[in-house]
């Protein structure tokens, strides 16, 4: 028991130290009454045109606008009610952002979407219940102007509403968690500002302002990834930028179009490489298939846009993007995603999973090696496995996570890469890095895994340096691929052809386990991961060749 509570203890004190200062006191007012009332009143709006704006369609979450399947969990409004307790607060946010204003619908959709909207205004008073936390504000605001935007009509009420909204929301932006958080906040301000025609001067406008300054160079890295190394959040966060843009021309002089547009160049560069074949992304930290529109979908914003983006349609390329942490090998045989990084911001990592030195693999357009992806949220036992090493495609020493992912969103000793190398030539390339987490919770031991590419051969070597530690080497294998033991290794075939061997020295030391796959939220697929284990100090080699 004493020793529980001291690791907690620990746990916590290695969590606090990295956030900002700002964090605690945004925290601290979270809990203090606001000296602020609804207004009965509202500025008068602008019309801006019928069905001229371009909007990404929402996936379709509700056919009769009562019945709503959220994270592959459905309910049906009129029997829990919009503050249920039976469900998770990430479902209870999918019901308050309103994304079904902006799926495929006709306009006879319009009087169950008003009545909806009125629903909401009559059951969700002033400032009380889930729908008032900044964050479901933010997502609703957008949606419930975009629907507008789009040639329908809002109710009176309901832009009364939205009016309040914004101001409850301009009071105190979630700048205790900052973040995509809070980048969203400043979106739902500025959107908010284009629909009532706000000039410079208001402090709704002046707000978002302000966090859009800080938060572009600071969110959007120089390599062009989001800072938060979530391939599902960056897609979010392209998404947000060419909202943005998208309505620029209502925005006062000062916004900075031309800077947000630099960065969405950049960053849907990033994306390409983290988005395979078949569209699936890279499942690093918390990401699923099914949240955040595709790239495709991307380009396509871009185009209506008319914004040119300048990308290799037939990639053959090695890259390194060092502010975000991975080393990329992809061409026409491999597609490989190396993550050698930190685990994200030092007082933000909420979505970061213990995953340093692991790895995916596609071959030939075919995936081949993944991570287990994120299926949850919360701070239950399987949200805490999900994040851990041994859902990763990495080495898990003593059954401790590299970093100590803990209580669903937070992050205590992390590991830190170092020795990161680099080498591209001659059609081979060479990259590698070690990490400290072990040795940041006690243990003297050092892993170092390098990446050896070819055409068509793959060399994996992990190297271990410190004494008597129990290590497990993992290979995640993508559900869709058939797995073989054999007596030099394993052999992986799709659809009975084969597409690739793996030979190693350790072959019986191997074995083949039970695993499951989450590519998108509440999805859980069975599969089969490749276990080998060692001890160090020791050195592991796989070998993977293209058949």
């Amino acid at each position: 028991m004493k020793n529980s509570v001291l690791k907690k203890i620990s746990w916590l004190y290695h969590t606090l130290k990295y956030l900002k200062f700002k964090q605690f006191i945004w925290r601290g007012l979270s809990f203090l009454p606001r000296f602020i009332w609804p207004q009965n009143t509202c500025p008068q709006i602008v019309t801006l045109g019928t069905a001229n704006h371009y909007f990404l369609i929402k996936t379709k979450r509700t056919d009769n606008f009562d019945t709503f399947v959220f994270l592959n969990e459905k309910h049906a409004l009129s029997e829990i009610g919009w503050q249920p307790t039976i469900v998770s607060k990430l479902w209870l946010y999918n019901l308050h952002y309103f994304d079904c204003l902006v799926q495929k619908q006709s306009r006879d959709s319009g009087e169950y979407i008003q009545k909806l909207i009125s629903d909401w205004i009559d059951k969700n008073p002033w400032g009380i219940g889930t729908g008032w936390d900044p964050y479901p504000i933010s997502v609703r605001v957008i949606n419930w102007i975009k629907y507008s935007f789009q040639g329908f009509e809002l109710p009176k009420r309901a832009k009364l509403s939205l009016w309040n909204q914004l101001r409850w929301l301009e009071n105190r932006p979630e700048y205790h968690l900052l973040g995509n958080h809070l980048f969203v906040n400043a979106k739902a301000l500025f959107y908010g500002a284009a629909f009532f025609k706000l000039n410079e001067d208001s402090k709704i406008y002046k707000t978002a302002l302000k966090i859009l300054r800080e938060e572009l160079d600071e969110q959007f890295l120089n390599d062009g990834g989001h800072f938060e190394l979530s391939p599902m959040y960056h897609a979010l966060a392209m998404e947000d930028l060419l909202d943005l843009l998208n309505i620029a021309k209502y925005l006062p002089p000062s916004f900075p179009d031309e800077k947000i547009q630099q960065k969405l160049l950049k960053g849907m560069s990033w994306l390409q490489s983290f988005t395979y074949q078949n569209g699936e992304l890279a499942h690093f930290n918390d990401c699923a298939n099914g949240i955040a529109p595709t790239f495709q979908e991307l380009k396509d914003y871009c185009g209506a846009l008319k914004i040119s983006l300048e990308l290799e349609e037939s990639p053959n390329q090695v890259e390194y993007y060092a502010d975000s942490g991975f080393l990329i090998k992809r061409d026409e045989f491999w597609h490989l995603i190396s993550d050698v990084g930190e685990v994200g911001p030092t007082y933000l990592p909420g979505h970061a999973h213990a995953d340093t030195l692991s790895f995916e693999l596609a071959v030939k357009n075919i995936r081949l090696v993944v991570n287990s992806g994120t299926s949850i949220y919360g701070t239950s036992t399987e949200r805490n496995r999900q994040r851990g090493t041994a859902a990763h495609s990495t080495i898990e020493v003593n059954q401790l996570n590299s970093s100590q992912v803990w209580s669903g969103f937070r992050v205590a000793k992390r590991a830190t890469p170092f020795n990161i190398n680099f080498l591209d030539y001659d059609n081979v390339c060479e990259f590698g890095a070690s990490h400290d987490g072990y040795v940041k919770q006690g243990l003297n031991v050092i892993h170092k895994r390098g990446w050896h590419c070819s055409d068509n051969q793959l060399e994996i070597v992990d190297e271990l340096e410190g004494q008597n530690a129990q290590a497990v080497a993992r290979f995640f294998i993508h559900p869709n691929v058939q797995l073989f033991k054999t007596y030099y290794g394993f052999l992986f075939s799709l659809n009975e052809i084969p597409i690739c061997k793996m030979t190693l020295k350790q072959a019986d030391a191997s074995e083949v386990v039970d695993a499951t796959y989450h590519d998108g939220f509440g999805v859980s697929v069975p599969n089969k991961c490749i276990l080998i284990k060692l001890i160090s100090p020791g050195t592991l080699i796989t070998k993977w060749e293209i058949l």
